[in-house]
């Protein structure tokens, strides 16, 4: 039964994957290569190739292959949720079982809906060729995803260790490559939402004086 979970499971991520190619696809044309050209103290030249991203100007595109990964993922939580919580009976006649699978649903249902994100960001990181990035960030996942799984097997939580340990890898990826990639600019929304206040603010004095006036 753990099999045929994690089929449904696996053909769920598999549909997921699909905005990592689509950002693949469409966000290479943002990015641009500077060459630096330089002379060492022998006179040799060297050459020094740097990739610039132009985030702001790739964003609408962006949001709208975010927004095409969120039909794909509501689409997987629909079909998982049909799969396990409606069609478990096919899968197994264990109602133990049955009731475990469906205990481990909204995890599964969770997982699957920032999958999709977290796949498309990462082709966000590809596409600005920043493969450093990717591999530090993996190899400190790697670590913590093995200290969940021993925690997992030595406090006895079963399937619920292991698809928290899902959501938690799907959502801190979603938002480190979120961060890295250039999306989160805290400064700029703070920038944003004090200006629109202030025009607010200017807006209601000016409105005062004339009906003053």
């Amino acid at each position: 039964h753990i099999l045929h979970f994690f089929s449904v499971a696996m053909l769920c991520f598999t549909l997921g994957d699909v905005g990592s190619s689509l950002s693949q696809a469409f966000l290479p044309p943002f990015a641009r290569t500077k060459v630096t050209n330089k002379v060492d103290e022998n006179g040799e030249k060297t050459h020094k190739k740097k990739t610039i991203f132009d985030i702001e100007a790739a964003r609408p595109t962006i949001a709208q292959l975010l927004k095409c990964t969120l039909s794909i993922s509501t689409t997987v939580v629909v079909l998982s949720t049909l799969l396990i919580g409606i069609f478990g009976g096919q899968i197994t006649s264990d109602p133990l079982v049955l009731m475990e699978m469906r205990r481990i649903l909204p995890l599964v249902v969770a997982t699957l809906m920032v999958h999709g994100s977290a796949v498309t960001l990462e082709g966000l990181l590809v596409a600005r060729n920043d493969f450093r990035a990717l591999t530090i960030c993996y190899g400190i996942l790697a670590t913590a995803i093995a200290a969940f799984q021993v925690a997992t097997r030595a406090f006895n939580w079963g399937l619920m260790g292991v698809w928290s340990c899902y959501v938690w890898f799907s959502l801190s990826r979603s938002f480190v490559f979120a961060a890295i990639g250039g999306l989160l600019q805290p400064r700029r929304w703070w920038k944003q939402l004090t200006g629109k206040f202030g025009n607010t603010s200017n807006g209601e004095l000016e409105k005062e004086s004339l009906e003053a006036i």
